[in-house]
């Protein structure tokens, strides 16, 4: 009986060493990888799925765990590349009701690349470019989180200006040409140092060429803008 007792509590904690040990973070060949900013940190989703990045001396990838307990690889990076982790990897910007957005692809100097994805399932929502006053201050920790549930970003020829409720999928388009405005830097988006929203009035502070301080408002009821 003892002997039985004893068999049972090696097999019970050799299970919860073994579950532990399921998240890998660890290269004794790269010392730099370790407590490297990507970390191995878990966050913790509204619906019960978590996310984690994880890595050996050969892989580096970021994973969605559902409430459920499928593991999804959402994104991964090249072992050669895994100290750019921070800024080519998925970074994460803020969750919503179904999706949950992240920031990813940022050159050294340059627009990111941002993708929703789908938290129950982790597919593909929606991809975008350079967003508008989003990720000011990722790039420090701990990051000022995104307050509001809408993106603003430009359209393809840069000549509107879109602000898109990520739940719902309304959408007001606003002509704004970037070049007419004066904001026609290498990089347009970085050209707006500050937005804010009162009385459902987006107002958007930009800099122009000519070193101008200009803003455009828009009313997020009825889609109507201004500028000044």
């Amino acid at each position: 009986m003892k002997y039985s007792l004893l068999i049972l509590i090696i097999l019970l904690f050799g299970c919860t060493f073994s579950s532990a040990q399921k998240k890998q973070c660890f290269c004794a060949a790269g010392p730099t990888m370790n407590g490297s900013s990507n970390g191995c940190a878990t966050k913790k989703l509204s619906n019960g799925a978590k996310l984690y990045w994880q890595y050996t001396c050969k892989r580096i990838w970021f994973t969605l765990e559902t409430a459920k307990r499928k593991k999804i690889v959402i994104d991964e990076i090249p072992i050669d590349l895994g100290d750019l982790t921070f800024r080519l990897g998925f970074h994460f910007i803020k969750e919503f009701n179904r999706g949950v957005l992240f920031r990813g692809g940022c050159p050294a100097n340059g627009p990111c690349n941002y993708t929703l994805i789908d938290k129950n399932n982790g597919r593909v929502l929606k991809r975008l470019n350079q967003l508008i006053r989003i990720d000011t201050e990722a790039f420090s920790e701990p990051a000022h989180p995104y307050e509001y549930d809408f993106v603003v970003y430009f359209s393809a020829k840069y000549d509107r200006l879109i602000v898109l409720y990520i739940d719902s999928n309304k959408h007001w388009s606003i002509p704004f040409d970037a070049e007419k405005n004066g904001v026609s830097a290498l990089t347009p988006e970085y050209q707006f140092k500050k937005m804010t929203l009162k009385d459902s009035v987006l107002t958007l502070f930009y800099v122009t060429g000519d070193n101008e301080n200009k803003q455009l408002n828009i009313n997020l009821k009825n889609g109507k803008y201004s500028r000044r």
